[in-house]
């Protein structure tokens, strides 16, 4: 058994023919593409001839869900996808999918099966969004069955997800953001909140923000990685998800100020500590420098909360708060978009929906007062 390989365009690809299949009379063979050398494609097919003839990689269609899922975890998501994104793949197929459908062959799993699962899986206390997204992964994971070649089609694309209702965000007032902030002075995590609330990041990004990030003397923050902490595993650094993610905000004066405050306390505690301070540049760390864990973060938002008598709103809830005040004072959704991180426009549209109403009868009012003024006396 060998491999054949060909250069695509600037990178390499490599294919094993495993023969013909008996009961179809088509040829089998196993494909990847997508390396950078000819060195590195020949390394993989080696790997992939071994794995085949040792028997852990299984090219056959009489495999069940579970076993193909499993390879597909080890060989594909494992080395493919964001660390945290393989973790919510791994949780969601060890938990909730392998545990209900695991059973079926690959070959036999049906739109029927998938159908009756999502929708006993609604008579749990899950979210649709929640749904939605186990949905999902069992696409992705079929249709890396497709271009392997172990089923001739992907059932998930006759298998509807569940229908989501719209979401109604819940925010502060400018009024409710400052006493939350007037509570929250004193605490080690007062710069986040204020981050939280005058930029929109996400709390991961928060937490992964480092000095040489901010540029103080243009005003700027910029978004190149987020802290992440895998269940029962250490806390990880990594890139933001998207292209667009990873973006640059203005900041305004006070919270220039309030960041250089920060630093020089922050500069204190690493004199006190010495040769045992661990620094990553943090912005928001531990006392000693280590980079910190986000559930300490929301531990302390909460306990803020409770002390002030505010109305409870998530940690997220921050983001739409600065998204919603931005666009109430009538910030054109494209600025709030980039400031967001978010792809396009169109999802800031959507996610803010709420506030367009408002922004609508402004614009209606507008026009009439327009009209008015240039009417002929």
């Amino acid at each position: 058994m060998k491999g054949h390989f060909r250069k695509r365009g600037s990178t390499w690809s490599f294919a094993i023919s495993l023969g013909t299949d008996s009961e179809t009379g088509k040829r089998k063979q196993i494909t990847r593409s997508g390396f950078k050398t000819k060195k590195e494609a020949e390394i993989a097919c080696a790997e992939m001839i071994t794995k085949y003839e040792s028997g852990e990689l299984v090219i056959s269609k009489k495999q069940t869900l579970t076993s193909y899922l499993e390879f597909w975890l080890e060989n594909y998501a494992k080395t493919k996808l964001r660390q945290s994104t393989y973790t919510n793949h791994e949780v969601a197929v060890r938990s909730r999918i392998i545990p209900v459908l695991g059973h079926h062959e690959l070959d036999k799993l049906s739109p029927l099966h998938v159908t009756k699962y999502l929708t006993e899986l609604q008579k749990e206390d899950l979210s649709a969004d929640y749904i939605k997204y186990l949905h999902a992964v069992l696409k992705k994971a079929l249709n890396q069955a497709v271009k392997w070649q172990l089923i001739p089609k992907n059932i998930m694309d006759h298998v509807d997800p569940p229908r989501l209702a719209q979401k109604e965000i819940v925010t502060w007032t400018a009024e409710q953001a400052n006493e939350f902030l007037s509570h929250a002075k004193e605490d080690k995590y007062y710069i986040g909140f204020v981050l939280a609330i005058y930029t929109g990041m996400r709390r991961g990004e928060i937490l992964g923000l480092r000095w040489k990030d901010i540029d103080f003397e243009q005003a700027r923050i910029s978004v190149q990685q987020t802290l992440y902490r895998p269940a029962n595993s250490g806390i990880i650094f990594q890139e933001p998800k998207t292209k667009s993610a990873k973006r640059r905000i203005a900041i305004p004066p006070f919270v220039v100020k309030e960041l250089k405050a920060h630093l020089s306390k922050q500069n204190t505690l690493r004199d006190q500590y010495g040769p045992g301070y661990e620094d990553h540049d943090l912005v928001v760390c531990y006392d000693d420098g280590r980079p910190q864990d986000p559930r300490n973060l929301l531990r302390h938002y909460e306990r803020i909360i409770k002390r002030s008598g505010l109305p409870y709103i998530r940690f997220h809830d921050l983001r739409h708060t600065h998204a919603t005040m931005l666009l109430q004072l009538g910030e054109h959704p494209k600025v709030v978009s980039e400031r967001l991180g978010h792809s396009r426009v169109g999802i800031t549209m959507d996610v803010y929906s709420h506030v367009l109403p408002d922004m609508q009868k402004d614009a209606a009012d507008n026009f009439e007062k327009m009209m008015k003024q240039k009417r002929p006396k």
